[in-house]
C-alpha cells in the first residue's frame, strides 16, 4: 500500500491508485499522513479539516470520517489508532509518498551516486501536491513540498549536468519559467546550457534573469548567479599561481561518537545546496554539549574540500571588544600578507582580508564565541569559503546579517552517549555492567563534557568497577564535585562558570532560584514564583537564560534546565542567597502548584468539594487557565515534580502543603489510572496530616487511600481506610464527607458483601438528601442503581439510574451524567435490551470522553462491545474493543492486554 499525497489524495495498492473522497476524508486522511507514527492532536485534526471556523458537532463527525478512513480507505493495510488526545496513523513511513519522498532525498546524501534516489523521490511526484483539497493547512503543505520538488530537482539537475545535460535543461526549463526570480534555479540552467554547449543561450538567459531581476525587485543577480557568469566568462583562463596555505585546526578529539544529523547537515551546506546562504554555519547549545568537538571533527573530515587551507582562533580567551584587532591580523598573516603590509585600521584589514579570500575555497573556525557582533568582522564572505562558529551564547543575529545556518546542539541520544563510554573504555566494560552504565549515562546527564570526565577517570583506572562509579555519582546528588578537573578547560563548574558570569545580575538571580525547581521542565510562570517577579519580567530573563544557552525555552511559557546546570544553579544560589531567601522562594514554588492545582481542579472537576486555602505567599503566581485542555496539560506536566515537591514540602516542616497537595491532584491521577502513583502521595499526606494532628485532613487520605486500594483489588485494605476516613467524619460532624466515603466503601464491599454494600449506598443517599445536597444525591442514586442491578432489582435499579441521568444532566455535571448512562446500559443489558444499551452505552463514552475520563470511557467500550457480542453483532464489538485497548494503552493500564486478548480470541473462532 502507498498512501499518494504529491498530487490527488490516493491509496495505492497494487499498482492501482484509488482515489479518497470527499475532500473532509481526504483531508482527515492526508493530515494524519503527514504525520505518519505521530499522534496528531485532535484539536490539529479538526483545524486541519475544517479550518479555524470548526462548526457545531465536528467532533462527532471527525470519528465517523476516522471509521470510514479505517474501514473503506485503509482496509485491512493500516490502522488509525486512537490515542489519547488524538490519532496516529499506524503504518510503516514508507507506506506514505511524502517521507518516502524526503527518505529518498537523505539517502542521495550518503551514497557515491546520488542520481537514482534523487530520480526516484522525483518520480513520486504525480502533480500539484495535495491536488484541489481547501484549507489554508493544505495550502501550507502544498507550498512547502513545492519549495521541497524545486530544491531536490536542483541537486538531481546539479549531479545530472556533468552527464547528460540535455536532461538536466529539459528538466530545469519549466522550473525557471515557474520561478523566475529564482537566482538558484537560473544559475542550474546556465550551467546546464553552457554544459549542453549551447553557452550563446546560457549568457542570454543570464540577461533575461538580470534584467527580469532589475525591473521587479531593483537588485543586481547575486553572489551564486554571479559566480556561474564568471565562470562561463573565464572558461578558458589559465590557473592561479600558487598562495599560501594555512592549516591552523587544531587536533579532533580521538573519542568523538554521533553526531551523524549534525555532520550530514554541516556537509549539505558545505555542498553549496544553498549558495546565497550557505557561507556561515553557527553552533550553539549549551555548556559542555560538545560544540567545539562537532565542529572541529567535521572541519578534519571535509579538510579536502577546501584546498585553500583552514583558519582557526580560539575567541574564548579574547575581550569580545578586541577580536577583531587580534585575530585580522593573525589570518593575514597566515594567508600570505607580510607584518609590515598588514593595514592599521581594522575595517582597511577587514577589506584585505575579504579580498585574498575571493576565489578561494578557504574553512574559517571561529571557535567559543561570546556573540554575533565578536564574529561578524571575521567571516569569510567569499563563494566557496565556510565559516564555522561555534558559542556559547545564541547566535540568531548571524542568520539575519550573514544568512547564517544554525545548528543548535542538545545533549547526546543514549544510544550515542553509551558509545561514547564505549570508544574510551571498550565495549566489554560496559557491557559486563549494563545497570551501573545506564546509572553514570544518566547521572552525567547525557552531557558529552561530563561524560568524557567521567570516562577518562575510568579509563586510568581499569580495576575500578562501573557500579562503584555509579554510586559515588549518586551519593554526591546536588553536587558537582564528580566533575571536577584541574584543566580549567575542562572543569564543569569553571565551564558553567563561563557563561554564568556573563549574565546581568537580574538574569543570574533568575537562573540561581531555577536551581531550586526540583525537576528539569518548569511553566515560566513557577520561575516567577520562584524569584518572585511578574510574568513577564521572568519572560524577559528567561529569553537572557535561553540566549545564553543556560535554559531552553522549549514552547510558550515552559522552560527546560539540564539536570547538571540545575545542580550548578543550585550551588550559586546557596553560595549567593541566605536561608530564609531561599526557604521564601521555595514557599512561593509550592503555594504556585498548590493553588494552580486548584485552579484547574474547579475547570476540570467542578462538582469535586472545594478545598479551603490561604492566600498564596506573595511573589506567588498562579495560573489561569483558559479551559479543560490547557489545565490537563498542566496537571500532566506538574505530576511528574510532584513527588518531588510532596518530599520538599514535608522536609521545609510545609506538612500542610503535602496533604493539599496530594488531595489537588488526586483527582487527575485517579482518572489516569495511577493508583500505586497516587497510594504513594497520599501516604505522604497522611503522614503529614498526622504531624499536623488535622483529622479532617487525615480522613480525606484514608479515603483517597481506600479508593485506590479497592481498584487495585485489595478490598481489605481498602474497607480498612475507608471505616477509618468514616469514624473520623462522624467524629468531626461531617455527614456529606461521610456520605462520599460510604459510596467509596461500596466498591470494595460488591463482590462479597452486595447486599452491605447497597445499605451503605442507602445511607449515603440518605445523608447526601439531608444536606440538600444534589449532585451527592445523584451519584448515590446512580450508585444504588447499578448495586440494585448486581442482586436482581432491575425495575428499581433502572428507575435510580435513570433518576440520577436526569439529576446530573440538569445539573450539567457531565462525568456524573456519563456514569449514570453507563449504569442505564449496564441495567438494560441484563434486562436483554441489547439495542437500548448499546445507545446508552455509546452515549456514556462520549460524555465521558468529553469530561476526559478516558479510562472510565475504556471501560464502558468494554462493555459496550460485551453487549454487542450478546446481540450477535461482532464486528462493532471488535471495534470497540479496539478503541478501549487503545485507551488504556495510552494510559499505561493492564487492561489493555486483557481487551486484546479477547479481540484475538474471537478473530480466531
Amino acid at each position: 500500500m502507498l498512501i499518494r499525497l504529491l498530487g490527488p489524495v490516493e491509496v495505492e495498492r497494487s499498482g492501482q491508485a484509488r482515489p479518497v473522497h470527499p475532500p473532509q476524508v481526504a483531508l482527515a486522511l492526508a493530515a494524519l499522513a503527514w504525520e505518519v507514527r505521530r499522534v496528531v492532536p485532535v484539536e490539529t485534526l479538526l483545524a486541519r479539516v475544517w479550518g479555524e471556523q470548526v462548526p457545531p458537532g465536528a467532533r462527532r463527525t471527525l470519528y465517523t470520517i476516522i471509521t470510514r478512513i479505517r474501514r473503506d480507505v485503509l482496509a485491512d493495510d493500516g490502522a488509525v489508532v486512537r490515542r489519547l488526545g488524538g490519532y496516529l496513523l499506524d503504518v510503516d513511513e514508507s507506506a506514505v509518498d511524502v517521507p518516502r519522498f524526503r527518505g529518498l532525498a537523505d539517502e542521495a546524501l550518503a551514497v557515491p551516486d546520488p542520481v537514482p534516489p534523487l530520480g526516484a523521490a522525483l518520480a513520486l511526484w504525480r502533480g500539484d501536491p495535495l491536488t484541489g483539497l481547501p484549507g489554508e493547512w493544505a495550502e501550507r503543505a502544498r507550498h512547502r513540498l513545492r519549495d521541497e520538488r524545486r530544491e531536490i530537482l536542483l541537486r538531481w539537475a546539479r549531479v545530472v549536468t556533468g552527464r547528460d545535460a540535455a536532461s538536466a535543461v529539459a528538466a530545469l526549463s519549466p522550473l525557471a519559467e515557474e520561478y523566475p526570480l529564482d537566482e538558484l534555479v537560473a544559475a542550474a540552467l546556465v550551467e546546464a546550457l553552457h554544459a549542453w554547449g549551447r553557452t550563446a543561450e546560457a549568457l542570454a538567459h543570464f540577461a533575461r534573469v538580470r534584467r527580469t531581476l532589475a525591473e521587479e525587485l531593483g537588485v543586481e543577480p547575486g553572489t551564486a548567479l554571479r559566480r556561474v557568469h564568471r565562470a562561463l566568462l573565464r572558461s578558458g583562463d589559465a590557473p592561479e599561481t600558487a598562495r599560501p596555505i594555512p592549516a591552523q585546526l587544531p587536533v579532533g578529539l580521538r573519542h568523538f561518537v554521533g553526531r551523524s544529523a549534525e555532520l550530514e547537515r554541516l556537509a549539505t551546506i558545505a555542498n553549496g545546496e544553498r549558495p546565497a546562504t550557505a557561507a556561515v554555519c553557527a553552533i550553539s547549545g549549551p555548556p559542555g554539549v560538545g560544540k567545539s568537538s562537532l565542529a572541529l571533527c567535521w572541519a578534519h573530515l571535509h579538510r579536502d574540500r577546501f584546498p585553500d587551507g583552514q583558519l582557526y582562533a580560539d575567541l574564548g580567551t579574547i575581550d569580545p571588544a578586541d577580536a577583531a584587532a587580534v585575530v585580522l591580523p593573525r589570518f593575514l598573516g597566515a594567508l600570505g600578507v607580510a607584518e609590515a603590509q598588514v593595514p592599521s585600521g581594522v575595517e582597511a584589514q577587514i577589506g584585505l582580508y575579504r579580498s585574498l579570500l575571493d576565489c578561494r575555497r578557504v574553512l574559517v573556525v571561529l571557535d567559543d564565541a561570546r556573540g554575533a557582533t565578536q564574529v561578524r568582522p571575521l567571516l569569510a564572505t567569499a563563494p566557496g569559503c565556510l565559516t564555522l562558529v561555534t558559542g556559547r551564547a545564541e547566535l540568531s543575529g548571524l542568520a539575519v546579517t550573514a544568512g547564517a545556518h544554525l545548528v543548535s546542539l542538545d545533549v547526546l541520544p543514549g544510544d550515542d552517549a553509551y558509545h561514547l563510554l564505549v570508544a574510551w573504555l571498550g565495549e566489554a566494560r560496559p557491557a559486563a555492567e549494563p545497570e551501573a552504565t545506564a546509572n553514570i549515562i544518566r547521572r552525567c546527564g547525557r552531557l558529552p563534557l561530563a561524560l568524557a570526565i567521567v570516562a577518562a577517570q575510568l579509563a586510568q583506572r581499569t580495576d575500578l568497577p562501573l557500579a562503584e562509579v555509579a554510586a559515588d555519582l549518586e551519593r554526591a546528588g546536588a553536587d558537582l564535585e564528580p566533575f571536577a578537573h584541574s584543566d580549567p578547560a575542562i572543569d564543569l563548574r569553571r565551564v558553567f562558570g563561563r557563561s554564568y558570569r556573563d549574565l546581568p545580575v537580574p538574569a543570574a538571580r533568575l537562573f540561581r532560584r531555577l536551581g531550586q525547581h526540583p525537576g528539569p521542565h518548569l511553566p515560566l510562570s513557577a520561575a516567577a514564583s520562584l524569584a518572585a517577579l511578574p510574568v513577564d519580567r521572568a519572560r524577559e530573563l528567561a529569553g537572557l537564560l535561553d540566549r545564553a544557552n543556560l535554559v531552553e525555552i522549549r514552547a510558550p511559557g515552559r522552560l527546560r534546565l539540564h539536570d547538571l546546570l540545575r545542580v550548578y544553579a543550585s550551588e550559586q544560589g546557596r553560595a549567593a542567597d541566605t536561608r530564609t531567601v531561599r526557604r521564601s522562594a521555595t514557599r512561593r514554588l509550592l503555594d504556585y502548584y498548590l493553588h494552580s492545582a486548584c485552579a484547574a481542579n474547579g475547570i476540570c472537576y467542578p462538582h469535586r468539594d472545594d478545598l479551603p486555602l490561604d492566600r498564596p505567599a506573595r511573589g506567588a503566581v498562579v495560573e489561569r487557565f483558559a479551559g479543560q485542555e490547557e489545565a490537563l496539560r498542566w496537571y500532566a506536566d506538574a505530576l511528574v515534580v510532584l513527588p518531588a515537591l510532596l518530599a520538599e514540602a514535608a522536609e521545609t516542616g510545609l506538612d500542610t502543603h503535602v496533604w493539599r497537595l496530594a488531595w489537588a491532584f488526586a483527582e487527575f491521577m485517579q482518572r489516569r489510572g495511577l493508583w500505586e502513583e497516587n497510594l504513594r502521595a497520599q501516604a505522604m499526606a497522611l503522614a503529614a496530616a498526622e504531624r499536623l494532628g488535622d483529622r479532617l485532613a487525615e480522613a480525606r487520605c484514608h479515603n483517597s487511600i481506600a479508593r485506590a486500594h479497592a481498584r487495585l483489588g485489595r478490598d481489605g485494605e481498602a474497607v480498612e481506610h475507608f471505616e477509618r476516613a468514616v469514624e473520623l467524619h462522624r467524629d468531626l460532624g461531617e455527614p456529606v464527607l461521610r456520605a462520599h466515603v460510604h459510596l467509596g466503601l461500596t466498591v470494595a464491599l460488591s463482590p462479597t458483601r452486595p447486599v452491605e454494600a447497597l445499605n451503605r449506598s442507602l445511607e449515603a443517599l440518605e445523608l447526601f438528601r439531608q444536606a440538600g445536597d444534589v449532585v451527592g444525591e445523584a451519584r448515590a442514586l446512580n450508585n444504588s442503581g447499578w448495586l440494585r442491578a448486581g442482586i436482581g432489582e432491575y425495575d428499581e435499579a433502572l428507575a435510580d439510574c435513570r433518576r440520577s441521568q436526569q439529576l446530573l444532566a440538569d445539573l450539567g455535571y457531565t462525568q456524573g451524567e456519563g456514569h449514570a448512562w453507563d449504569s442505564v446500559a449496564h441495567v438494560l443489558h441484563l434486562k436483554g435490551d441489547f439495542a437500548g444499551a448499546v445507545a446508552c452505552f455509546e452515549r456514556a463514552a462520549e460524555l465521558l470522553l468529553d469530561c476526559d475520563d478516558p479510562l472510565a470511557a475504556a471501560e464502558t467500550l468494554v462493555r459496550l462491545g460485551e453487549t454487542h457480542v450478546e446481540a450477535g453483532d461482532i464486528a462493532p464489538a471488535l471495534d470497540a474493543w479496539k478503541q478501549a485497548a487503545e485507551f488504556f494503552d495510552a494510559l499505561d493500564d493492564a487492561q489493555a492486554a486483557k481487551v486484546r486478548d479477547r479481540i484475538v480470541s474471537f478473530h480466531h473462532r
